[in-house]
């Protein structure tokens, strides 16, 4: 079965041992590690990310062997793999969130999308950060999807994890980063390689499903030795309010501001993919080896959590959602043993993390 560690319902934090075995070390287990995309939301999955390397006192990304991110997540995703602490992820959302939802003279989004990435950006390649490293700098595998608007197709970065993945490695992780957080209505489409990227949210923010296959396809792994550790964003369901009009007009979707409408699209998108992915992981993997941790959000949170919301307030709800979420997931013992040790280490075949025995170093 699924383990699910929310802390709606689960009293102080405490849980019961769970009916599934501890992780079985009769075979090699092949980690994954998916974190979704939210926005400003991220806050909520890099504290949790932040706890668990406080437990296991070493980086997350070293425990497991496929990293996937999608928006924010696919930041988070590269940020790890990259060797940098959660912790500092989490500094980032607090210090310098309003920077980054800065809105700016926009017509009311009629013009042009609300807000700019070039905060985001700058940050991004600060020294502590991403600097000049490129996406074959990452030490662990990683996928991080996006939309390649200019050919509409989806396109999904990838480390150099397989002979055929000759490309990508070449990327700024600053372009990767920017390209699967391009949220329609909320930023700009950001343009790289004589392309233009949007959010990788739009077919996929929650990227288990595609971590899953990305492992069996190209890295060979048996479903049994499957293990999938999912983080959310605190997801909230888009739903209609049934005393409104069902025309289907701008003024349903979007209110009397119709620039809201690809906003509320995207949240709807984004809102049911969650679902959707959720219920398939737990199938897809074998039972007991498909861990979520997410916090649904209640009324009174969702209003002072959103995609762009970084007040005090947002910033009280998400890192405490996120303590307590941590808190219940440490609680299970199948959590822990899976985190308890490293990952073997990855194989590259190009980029600066490229092994020796004729592969090439470039």
């Amino acid at each position: 079965m699924t383990q699910q560690y929310s802390s709606t319902g689960a009293g102080l934090g405490d849980v019961s041992p769970p009916s599934d075995p501890i992780v079985d070390t009769a075979t090699n287990p092949f980690k994954i590690l998916a974190l979704s995309g939210g926005g400003y939301r991220g806050l909520y999955t890099a504290q949790v990310l932040a706890d668990l390397e406080a437990h296991i006192q070493a980086p997350i990304a070293s425990r497991f062997d496929l990293i996937a991110g999608t928006s924010i997540g696919g930041i988070l995703a590269l940020a790890l793999s990259l060797e940098v602490p959660a912790a500092r992820m989490v500094e980032l959302f607090t210090a310098h969130g309003h920077e980054i939802f800065k809105a700016r003279s926009s017509l009311g989004g009629i013009w042009r999308s609300k807000y700019t990435q070039l905060a985001l950006l700058d940050l991004l390649r600060g020294e502590n950060l991403f600097g000049q490293k490129t996406l074959g700098h990452c030490s662990r595998r990683v996928i991080v999807p996006a939309i390649d608007y200019s050919n509409g197709v989806p396109v999904l970065f990838k480390t150099p994890h397989h002979p055929d993945l000759t490309r990508d490695h070449a990327y700024a992780a600053t372009d990767v980063a920017l390209a699967t957080s391009a949220a329609p209505g909320y930023f700009p489409r950001h343009c790289f390689d004589n392309r233009q990227f949007i959010d990788g949210g739009l077919f996929a923010n929650a990227p288990g499903l595609l971590a899953v296959h990305e492992a069996q396809h190209y890295l060979g792994a048996k479903r049994d030795e499957i293990h999938v550790l999912s983080v959310g964003t605190m997801s909230s369901r888009f739903t209609v309010d049934p005393s409104s009009g069902r025309a289907g007009g701008t003024l349903d979707w979007g209110g009397f501001n119709p620039v809201n409408t690809p906003q509320r699209l995207f949240g709807i998108a984004i809102s049911s993919q969650e679902s959707l992915v959720h219920s398939m992981l737990s199938h897809r993997v074998k039972a007991g080896q498909y861990h979520h941790v997410d916090e649904p959000l209640t009324d009174e949170k969702a209003r002072s959590v959103a995609l762009d919301k970084t007040d005090y307030a947002a910033q009280e709800a998400l890192i405490g959602a996120a303590r307590q979420s941590s808190k219940v997931a440490l609680g299970n013992p199948v959590l822990r043993e899976l985190l308890k040790s490293a990952a073997q280490s990855p194989k590259f075949y190009y980029g600066p993390q490229a092994v020796e025995e004729g592969v090439i170093n470039a």
